[in-house]
Protein backbone atom coordinates (compact mmCIF):
# COMPACT_ATOMS: atom_id res chain seq x y z
CA UNK A 1 0.00 0.00 0.00
CA UNK A 2 1.28 3.45 -0.87
CA UNK A 3 2.04 5.81 2.04
CA UNK A 4 -0.49 8.59 2.59
CA UNK A 5 1.87 11.32 1.34
CA UNK A 6 2.45 9.48 -1.95
CA UNK A 7 -1.28 8.95 -2.46
CA UNK A 8 -1.94 12.63 -1.76
CA UNK A 9 0.77 13.73 -4.21
CA UNK A 10 -0.62 11.45 -6.92
CA UNK A 11 -4.13 12.77 -6.35
CA UNK A 12 -2.90 16.36 -6.48
CA UNK A 13 -1.21 15.91 -9.85
CA UNK A 14 -4.28 14.16 -11.24
CA UNK A 15 -6.56 16.96 -10.04
CA UNK A 16 -4.51 19.83 -11.46
CA UNK A 17 -5.84 21.43 -14.65
CA UNK A 18 -3.75 21.12 -17.77
CA UNK A 19 -2.16 24.30 -19.11
CA UNK A 20 -0.40 25.25 -22.31
CA UNK A 21 3.26 24.33 -22.69
CA UNK A 22 5.52 26.50 -20.54
CA UNK A 23 7.48 29.06 -22.59
CA UNK A 24 11.25 28.52 -22.53
CA UNK A 25 13.53 31.47 -21.66
CA UNK A 26 10.71 34.07 -21.85
CA UNK A 27 11.40 37.79 -21.95
CA UNK A 28 10.09 39.81 -19.01
CA UNK A 29 6.78 41.50 -19.88
CA UNK A 30 7.34 44.11 -17.15
CA UNK A 31 10.18 46.66 -17.08
CA UNK A 32 12.73 46.28 -14.32
CA UNK A 33 12.66 42.46 -14.06
CA UNK A 34 15.20 39.99 -15.45
CA UNK A 35 14.15 37.54 -18.16
CA UNK A 36 13.07 34.02 -17.32
CA UNK A 37 15.27 30.94 -17.67
CA UNK A 38 14.18 27.50 -18.76
CA UNK A 39 12.55 25.21 -17.96
CA UNK A 40 14.69 22.27 -19.00
CA UNK A 41 11.83 19.76 -18.93
CA UNK A 42 8.68 18.97 -16.94
CA UNK A 43 8.78 21.18 -13.85
CA UNK A 44 8.38 19.65 -10.42
CA UNK A 45 8.30 20.89 -6.84
CA UNK A 46 7.83 18.60 -3.86
CA UNK A 47 7.39 19.46 -0.20
CA UNK A 48 9.80 17.17 1.64
CA UNK A 49 8.86 18.47 5.08
CA UNK A 50 6.64 18.86 6.95
CA UNK A 51 4.79 15.68 6.03
CA UNK A 52 1.08 15.47 5.29
CA UNK A 53 -1.01 15.33 8.50
CA UNK A 54 2.16 15.42 10.62
CA UNK A 55 1.73 16.57 14.22
CA UNK A 56 4.75 18.57 15.33
CA UNK A 57 5.03 18.57 19.15
CA UNK A 58 5.14 21.78 21.12
CA UNK A 59 8.41 22.24 23.01
CA UNK A 60 8.35 21.86 26.76
CA UNK A 61 8.47 25.01 28.88
CA UNK A 62 11.83 25.82 30.42
CA UNK A 63 11.91 26.10 34.22
CA UNK A 64 10.70 29.50 35.37
CA UNK A 65 9.60 30.56 31.89
CA UNK A 66 6.09 30.75 30.33
CA UNK A 67 4.76 28.10 27.99
CA UNK A 68 6.15 28.42 24.45
CA UNK A 69 3.80 30.14 22.00
CA UNK A 70 4.79 27.93 19.11
CA UNK A 71 7.05 25.22 17.74
CA UNK A 72 9.97 25.29 15.33
CA UNK A 73 8.97 24.04 11.88
CA UNK A 74 11.40 23.38 9.03
CA UNK A 75 10.22 23.50 5.43
CA UNK A 76 12.22 21.66 2.79
CA UNK A 77 11.48 21.40 -0.92
CA UNK A 78 12.91 19.63 -3.96
CA UNK A 79 12.72 21.31 -7.38
CA UNK A 80 13.44 19.69 -10.74
CA UNK A 81 14.01 21.18 -14.21
CA UNK A 82 13.60 24.77 -13.01
CA UNK A 83 16.46 27.13 -12.22
CA UNK A 84 16.21 29.17 -9.05
CA UNK A 85 18.31 32.33 -9.30
CA UNK A 86 18.51 35.91 -8.05
CA UNK A 87 19.76 38.64 -10.35
CA UNK A 88 22.33 40.82 -8.60
CA UNK A 89 21.42 43.97 -10.52
CA UNK A 90 17.68 43.92 -9.78
CA UNK A 91 17.42 41.70 -6.71
CA UNK A 92 14.76 39.68 -8.55
CA UNK A 93 14.77 36.18 -9.97
CA UNK A 94 13.04 32.84 -10.31
CA UNK A 95 11.96 31.56 -6.94
CA UNK A 96 9.72 29.38 -4.81
CA UNK A 97 6.62 31.07 -3.43
CA UNK A 98 5.33 29.81 -0.09
CA UNK A 99 1.83 30.61 1.16
CA UNK A 100 1.06 29.74 4.78
CA UNK A 101 -2.60 29.84 5.83
CA UNK A 102 -3.39 32.23 2.99
CA UNK A 103 -0.47 34.59 3.67
CA UNK A 104 2.24 34.90 1.03
CA UNK A 105 5.80 34.82 2.35
CA UNK A 106 8.88 36.54 0.89
CA UNK A 107 10.39 35.04 -2.26
CA UNK A 108 12.51 31.98 -1.45
CA UNK A 109 15.77 31.69 -3.35
CA UNK A 110 18.09 29.68 -1.07
CA UNK A 111 16.11 26.44 -1.34
CA UNK A 112 19.20 24.39 -0.55
CA UNK A 113 18.60 25.50 3.03
CA UNK A 114 15.45 24.89 5.06
CA UNK A 115 12.89 27.66 5.51
CA UNK A 116 12.53 28.04 9.29
CA UNK A 117 9.43 29.06 11.21
CA UNK A 118 10.95 29.60 14.66
CA UNK A 119 7.65 29.52 16.58
CA UNK A 120 4.62 28.50 14.57
CA UNK A 121 1.46 28.74 16.71
CA UNK A 122 -0.43 25.69 17.91
CA UNK A 123 -3.10 24.31 15.58
CA UNK A 124 -3.65 23.20 11.98
CA UNK A 125 -1.76 24.89 9.16
CA UNK A 126 -1.82 24.60 5.37
CA UNK A 127 1.33 25.34 3.39
CA UNK A 128 1.35 25.83 -0.39
CA UNK A 129 4.46 25.99 -2.57
CA UNK A 130 4.72 26.89 -6.24
CA UNK A 131 7.26 28.24 -8.73
CA UNK A 132 7.37 31.74 -10.15
CA UNK A 133 9.19 33.79 -12.75
CA UNK A 134 11.09 36.93 -11.65
CA UNK A 135 7.96 39.06 -12.26
CA UNK A 136 5.88 36.62 -10.08
CA UNK A 137 4.05 34.81 -12.89
CA UNK A 138 3.38 31.19 -11.93
CA UNK A 139 4.54 28.14 -13.83
CA UNK A 140 1.23 26.57 -14.84
CA UNK A 141 2.24 22.92 -14.90
CA UNK A 142 0.79 20.01 -12.97
CA UNK A 143 4.01 19.36 -11.06
CA UNK A 144 4.76 23.02 -10.28
CA UNK A 145 2.47 23.15 -7.23
CA UNK A 146 2.61 21.36 -3.88
CA UNK A 147 0.45 21.53 -0.78
CA UNK A 148 0.53 20.05 2.70
CA UNK A 149 -1.68 20.37 5.78
CA UNK A 150 0.08 19.70 9.08
CA UNK A 151 -0.43 20.44 12.76
CA UNK A 152 1.50 22.01 15.61
CA UNK A 153 0.74 20.51 18.98
CA UNK A 154 -2.77 19.42 18.07
CA UNK A 155 -5.41 19.40 15.35
CA UNK A 156 -7.96 22.17 15.69
CA UNK A 157 -10.56 21.23 13.10
CA UNK A 158 -9.49 23.54 10.26
CA UNK A 159 -10.04 21.98 6.83
CA UNK A 160 -7.13 20.24 5.14
CA UNK A 161 -6.16 21.08 1.59
CA UNK A 162 -7.92 18.60 -0.69
CA UNK A 163 -6.43 18.43 -4.21
CA UNK A 164 -9.72 17.07 -5.54
CA UNK A 165 -11.60 20.23 -4.54
CA UNK A 166 -11.38 23.44 -6.58
CA UNK A 167 -8.96 25.96 -5.11
CA UNK A 168 -7.51 29.33 -6.10
CA UNK A 169 -4.31 30.83 -4.71
CA UNK A 170 -3.11 34.38 -5.33
CA UNK A 171 0.32 34.52 -6.92
CA UNK A 172 0.41 38.28 -7.62
CA UNK A 173 0.21 41.17 -6.95
CA UNK A 174 1.56 41.76 -3.48
CA UNK A 175 3.76 44.31 -1.77
CA UNK A 176 4.66 47.76 -3.09
CA UNK A 177 5.09 48.91 -6.68
CA UNK A 178 6.88 52.05 -7.76
CA UNK A 179 8.66 53.47 -10.75
CA UNK A 180 8.64 51.49 -13.97
CA UNK A 181 7.46 48.35 -12.16
CA UNK A 182 4.15 50.10 -11.45
CA UNK A 183 3.37 50.70 -15.13
CA UNK A 184 2.08 47.12 -15.55
CA UNK A 185 0.95 45.18 -12.47
CA UNK A 186 0.53 41.44 -12.82
CA UNK A 187 -2.58 39.68 -11.51
CA UNK A 188 -2.02 35.94 -11.46
CA UNK A 189 -3.44 32.95 -9.59
CA UNK A 190 -2.82 29.22 -9.33
CA UNK A 191 -5.89 27.04 -9.83
CA UNK A 192 -6.21 23.41 -8.77
CA UNK A 193 -9.06 20.93 -8.74
CA UNK A 194 -10.89 22.22 -11.82
CA UNK A 195 -10.21 23.22 -15.41
CA UNK A 196 -10.80 26.87 -16.22
CA UNK A 197 -13.11 27.27 -19.21
CA UNK A 198 -16.33 28.84 -20.48
CA UNK A 199 -19.58 28.55 -18.56
CA UNK A 200 -21.03 26.60 -21.50
CA UNK A 201 -18.83 23.70 -20.38
CA UNK A 202 -20.62 22.11 -17.38
CA UNK A 203 -17.35 20.66 -16.08
CA UNK A 204 -15.37 23.91 -16.26
CA UNK A 205 -14.88 26.60 -13.65
CA UNK A 206 -14.38 30.33 -14.16
CA UNK A 207 -12.17 32.84 -12.35
CA UNK A 208 -14.08 35.93 -11.25
CA UNK A 209 -12.14 38.81 -9.76
CA UNK A 210 -12.68 42.41 -8.74
CA UNK A 211 -10.08 45.15 -8.23
CA UNK A 212 -11.19 47.61 -5.57
CA UNK A 213 -14.78 48.58 -6.42
CA UNK A 214 -14.37 48.18 -10.17
CA UNK A 215 -16.84 45.94 -12.04
CA UNK A 216 -16.04 42.26 -11.64
CA UNK A 217 -14.23 40.49 -14.46
CA UNK A 218 -14.57 36.91 -15.68
CA UNK A 219 -11.68 34.78 -16.92
CA UNK A 220 -12.52 31.66 -18.92
CA UNK A 221 -8.87 30.89 -19.56
CA UNK A 222 -6.16 30.32 -16.98
CA UNK A 223 -3.71 33.07 -17.89
CA UNK A 224 -2.16 36.17 -16.29
CA UNK A 225 -3.77 39.62 -16.49
CA UNK A 226 -1.95 42.95 -16.48
CA UNK A 227 -3.44 45.99 -14.76
CA UNK A 228 -2.24 49.26 -16.24
CA UNK A 229 -2.53 52.84 -15.00
CA UNK A 230 -3.37 51.81 -11.43
CA UNK A 231 -3.31 55.07 -9.43
CA UNK A 232 -1.03 55.56 -6.42
CA UNK A 233 -2.43 54.34 -3.13
CA UNK A 234 -3.46 51.13 -1.39
CA UNK A 235 -5.56 48.65 -3.35
CA UNK A 236 -7.43 45.42 -2.67
CA UNK A 237 -8.82 42.64 -4.80
CA UNK A 238 -10.86 39.49 -4.43
CA UNK A 239 -10.94 36.37 -6.60
CA UNK A 240 -13.16 33.29 -6.56
CA UNK A 241 -14.00 30.21 -8.59
CA UNK A 242 -17.44 29.92 -10.12
CA UNK A 243 -19.41 27.44 -12.15
CA UNK A 244 -21.75 29.51 -14.25
CA UNK A 245 -23.68 31.85 -11.96
CA UNK A 246 -22.83 30.01 -8.75
CA UNK A 247 -19.73 30.45 -6.64
CA UNK A 248 -18.02 27.17 -5.81
CA UNK A 249 -18.35 26.44 -2.10
CA UNK A 250 -15.00 24.98 -1.04
CA UNK A 251 -12.54 25.90 1.72
CA UNK A 252 -9.90 27.29 -0.66
CA UNK A 253 -12.05 28.55 -3.57
CA UNK A 254 -12.13 32.21 -2.44
CA UNK A 255 -9.15 34.49 -1.85
CA UNK A 256 -8.18 38.12 -1.53
CA UNK A 257 -5.09 40.28 -1.59
CA UNK A 258 -3.66 43.76 -1.13
CA UNK A 259 -0.93 45.86 -2.71
CA UNK A 260 0.24 49.46 -2.87
CA UNK A 261 1.31 51.73 -5.69
CA UNK A 262 3.81 54.33 -4.52
CA UNK A 263 3.71 57.69 -6.27
CA UNK A 264 6.86 58.68 -8.08
CA UNK A 265 8.73 61.48 -6.27
CA UNK A 266 8.25 64.91 -7.75
CA UNK A 267 11.18 66.07 -9.85
CA UNK A 268 13.55 68.36 -8.04
CA UNK A 269 13.04 72.04 -8.73
CA UNK A 270 15.64 73.65 -10.94
CA UNK A 271 18.12 75.80 -8.97
CA UNK A 272 17.39 79.50 -8.99
CA UNK A 273 19.46 81.52 -11.41
CA UNK A 274 22.28 83.48 -9.86
CA UNK A 275 21.70 87.23 -9.70
CA UNK A 276 23.25 89.16 -12.57
CA UNK A 277 26.53 90.85 -11.85
CA UNK A 278 26.26 94.66 -11.57
CA UNK A 279 27.24 96.54 -14.68
CA UNK A 280 30.67 98.09 -14.70
CA UNK A 281 30.43 101.87 -15.12
CA UNK A 282 32.14 103.26 -18.15
CA UNK A 283 35.44 104.92 -17.33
Amino acid sequence: MKPYAAILASALIAALPLAAQTPVDPKSPIPGFPDGRGPKGPVSIKLISPAADEVIPMPAAEPGKPEPKGARVEVKVAVENYEIFKDEATGKGQHVQLVLDGRALPNWYAIDKAWIFPALPKGTHTLLAFLQRPWNETIREAGAFAAVTFHVGEKNGKPAFDPAQPSITVAAPRGKFEGEQATKILFDVFVTGCTVGPATDPEACQIIYRLNQDPQQVLTEWKPVFWENVPPGKHSFIAALYKGEKRIEAPFALTQGFFEVVAAPAPAAAPAAAPAAPATPAG
